[in-house]
């Protein structure tokens, strides 16, 4: 791999990275809790089992994520009619307004990142990294 960045600047990840800490900074809420809180918007009374194992999240980190979730008031947790073991989980309306200032602010720090790249450039970096990603079920490292 040639470049003219030395160290670890020279491997996207790392750039990627850092730019995913900056932006974690930036919007004052933990990227995790945000990627559960959307994962939630966008599947319906979903249980808290399963957020872990599609979000490939450790079950008691899932529990520590959707506690401070509910106690900020932005998921329900509600017991499973059929097995009362089970959670079941819904978005509250401050979820919603959550979800959507801070997609805001990651559309617009993606802007800043990728804004020396043209509107076709930017599709074909996406359709990359969700190539190079498919086959990803967990951490490479």
């Amino acid at each position: 791999m040639s470049s003219s960045l030395s160290g670890p600047q020279r491997y996207p990840v790392y750039a990627l990275a850092r730019l995913t800490k900056a932006l974690h900074a930036e919007i004052g809420v933990p990227l995790r809790d945000h990627w559960v809180l959307t994962f939630v918007a966008d599947n319906p009374d979903l249980s808290q089992k399963k957020v872990g194992e599609t979000l490939g999240i450790d079950r008691s980190e899932v529990v520590r994520v959707v506690d401070a979730l509910e106690t900020a008031g932005l998921v329900e947790r509600t017991r499973d009619g059929k097995d009362r073991r089970k959670y079941r989980l819904t978005i509250t309306d401050a979820g919603r307004k959550q979800c959507k200032r801070v997609d805001k602010v990651i559309a617009e720090a993606t802007d800043r990142v990728l804004g020396d790249l043209a509107k076709d450039e930017r599709a074909t970096l996406s359709r990359l990294v969700t190539k190079a990603l498919q086959g990803v079920t967990e951490s490479p490292i």
